[in-house]
């Protein structure tokens, strides 16, 4: 079962994603926060399998973020965003608009290697 943090700014788009992940069983959401000062201590204590970040342009989580991707804890980042035309994916190897269940098997598979699988191949 993936395990999946989420960072924030906006609580309707949190609320949204929330929504989503509890309609598939085989996601766990292990934290969420709207406070960019948290996510590294979360993410190290959490261990979650994938990072989900808000995309907005003056993020103050994107530091955090560079300093995560520079670590060695074995995780996927996935960023969204959402507007009109519906929900931006982007993650370490590919860009997407898609749907919501998209996000989903975009979570379970981890950019190809299922999340419960990841530990064993970092």
């Amino acid at each position: 079962m993936p395990r999946v943090y989420l960072i924030f700014r906006n609580q309707l788009f949190g609320d949204a994603v929330r929504a989503v992940l509890r309609t598939h069983p085989g996601i766990e959401l292990v934290g969420a926060t709207t406070e960019p000062d948290r996510l590294s201590r979360d993410v190290v204590t959490l261990m979650p399998d994938v990072v989900l970040l808000e995309d907005v342009s003056d993020n103050p989580a994107m530091s955090q973020v560079h300093t995560l991707l520079s670590s060695p804890i074995p995780y996927r980042l996935i960023t969204l965003r959402l507007d009109e035309d519906g929900m931006h994916v982007w993650s370490q190897t590919w860009q997407q608009t898609v749907q919501a269940e998209d996000l989903v098997q975009a979570i379970i598979t981890a950019g190809g290697v299922p999340a419960t699988d990841r530990k064993n191949h970092g």
